[in-house]
C-alpha cells in the first residue's frame, strides 16, 4: 500500500503556517523568559491580564488562553501565590471572579513586553515582504471572521458580563 500524496493546498497552508510560527513565537519568548522563572502559561496569562488593567471574568480569561477553568484555577493559585495577581468576588453576582494583575506584577510585565519587543525587532520587523500595517489589518480581519465563527457560547459578550459582574468598580486599581 503506498502513502497517500495530500496536496496542502491554500486553505490548509495558511492555518498550518499561522500555528507553526504561533508555536515558534512561544518558543522564543519562552528562552528570552525563562530566567524570570516564567513558563509559557504563566507568562501568557500575565500578558493577557495586562491588555485589561480593569481586570477580567475568570471564564473569559480562560476563554481567551484557550484552557479549561480547571487547568485556569491551578495556574492562578500559582500566579496568586508569587503575588502577581488577584482574585476579586464581584459585588453584583458572587459567581463572577475578576482577575486583575497586582502592582507587583507591573515590572514583570515590563519584562515581558521587552522580550516581545526584542522578538519582534529581530524578526517581524525584518520581513519585507508586505507592509507590516496590511498583515496587521489582515489578521484583526482574520480574527474577527473567527470569533464571528465561534459557537455561540464560545463567544463572550464582554459589555453584557462587564455590566453583571461590576467590572467598572474594582477595589482594586492599578497603581504605576
Amino acid at each position: 500500500m503506498s502513502t497517500p500524496v495530500i496536496d496542502i493546498c491554500a486553505e490548509n497552508r495558511m492555518p498550518i503556517l499561522m500555528m507553526r510560527v504561533t508555536q515558534l513565537w512561544r518558543q522564543l519568548m519562552d528562552a528570552e523568559l525563562a530566567h524570570h522563572g516564567l513558563s509559557q502559561a504563566k507568562w501568557r496569562t500575565l500578558a493577557i491580564l495586562s491588555l485589561h488593567p480593569e481586570g477580567m471574568i475568570q471564564s473569559e480569561l480562560a476563554d481567551e488562553l484557550g484552557v479549561e477553568g480547571p487547568s485556569l484555577v491551578a495556574m492562578l493559585d500559582r500566579l496568586s501565590k508569587d503575588e502577581w495577581v488577584a482574585r476579586i468576588q464581584s459585588d453584583v453576582d458572587r459567581r463572577c471572579k475578576i482577575i486583575q494583575l497586582t502592582p507587583r506584577a507591573w515590572p514583570l510585565i515590563e519584562n515581558i513586553r521587552d522580550s516581545s519587543e526584542k522578538i519582534y525587532l529581530r524578526t517581524i520587523a525584518k520581513v519585507d515582504v508586505a507592509p507590516l500595517a496590511v498583515i496587521e489589518a489582515f489578521f484583526l480581519e482574520l480574527r474577527d471572521r473567527l470569533y464571528e465563527d465561534l459557537p455561540e457560547k464560545k463567544r463572550h459578550h464582554r459589555q453584557e458580563r462587564r455590566a453583571v459582574c461590576s467590572l467598572m468598580s474594582y477595589p482594586n486599581e492599578r497603581v504605576d
